[in-house]
């Protein structure tokens, strides 16, 4: 009854239900590296295997419903501080440990992000414009 009842409210109203979670909920077991066992620090170009401890730099725009991770870093390579927030984009440093997830294509494991925990954050009304 509860379901039908949502159904109707939502076809009716045109609503798509929302989901709020923080960053580190939404980057958990996010894929990174460009390869499926190995990631590289942006920082030194040392490797990054799993188990390792990573910082991730991850990025979201307000018009955007996805999350980019263009860096890791290692341990010694992290960044304390955002440098240069963008407007209009949500920005996080988060750290944690490399894992491995198995993604449906090309069924084959991928590292990710796991046990996160918010290191920096940006938020959208920061920065200069892009």
């Amino acid at each position: 009854m509860v379901a039908d009842n949502c159904r109707w409210y939502r076809a009716e109203h045109h609503e798509e239900p929302t989901v709020t979670a923080t960053p580190t909920q939404i980057l958990h077991g996010h894929p990174v590296g460009s390869r499926p066992d190995t990631a590289v620090c942006i920082g030194c170009g040392s490797p990054l295997h799993e188990t390792d401890i990573v910082f991730a730099y991850a990025y979201r725009c307000a018009d955007a419903t996805q999350w980019d991770v263009p860096r890791l870093y290692c341990w010694g390579c992290a960044p304390g501080r955002i440098r240069s927030p963008t407007l209009g984009a949500t920005e996080v440093l988060v750290g944690g440990r490399l894992g491995t997830i198995a993604l449906p294509t090309p069924r084959r494991p991928q590292l990710c992000l796991t046990e996160l925990a918010l290191w920096v954050h940006s938020p959208p009304t920061d920065g200069c414009s892009p």
